[in-house]
């Protein structure tokens, strides 16, 4: 075999290595879904004397939930992250209910992270049951409290995952 021949060889498998990494990207963006990205609850409010209500949540999902929930506090909401955190003292008192407080792993609750777990912790909220008696008005304070994450326990629904913990490990409502 010559040189030449050999030469010949190794441009054709270069060119066609070539046409098959092209071939693959080619194909790979024809036959791969769509990217979606996350859909964004929008809230549309109804502004009334004293209260809003909430009159629909679009999800992004084509599904819109409908109802009337309150999503003002009766209360004066706190003028600042410190005078939360005093009154989560409160509502980790009022929340927990007769008996022991359980330490429950708070990261099982859909949408609490490691870094929420450690913060709610250190504001006294440790136990599954806590955080499914919380009320609008809680959850006002103890957004307020935690600063660095608006709005996570409503668009979490913290509540309802808490609730269901609480009756999967102890078998009991909240």
């Amino acid at each position: 075999m010559s040189w030449y021949t050999a030469g010949e060889i190794v441009i054709w498998l270069l060119i066609a290595a070539l046409l098959g990494v092209v071939l693959g990207w080619l194909l790979r963006g024809i036959l791969r879904p769509p990217r979606r990205s996350e859909p964004v609850a929008e809230v549309r409010a109804a502004p009334a004397p004293g209260r809003t209500r909430v009159l629909e949540i679009d999800t992004g999902e084509g599904h819109t939930r409908t109802g009337s929930v309150p999503i003002v506090s009766r209360f004066a909401p706190p003028e600042n992250a410190e005078e939360a955190r005093g009154r989560v003292a409160e509502i980790a008192s009022r929340t927990a209910g007769d008996g022991d407080i359980p330490h429950d792993d708070l990261v099982r609750i859909h949408g609490v992270g490691p870094k929420i777990a450690e913060l709610l912790v250190s504001l006294g909220i440790t136990s599954f049951r806590q955080v499914a008696r919380f009320t609008s008005d809680d959850v006002a304070v103890v957004n307020e409290a935690l600063e660095v994450f608006p709005g996570r326990i409503e668009r979490d629904d913290w509540m309802s995952s808490a609730r269901e913990l609480h009756r999967e490990v102890y078998g009991t409502e909240p």
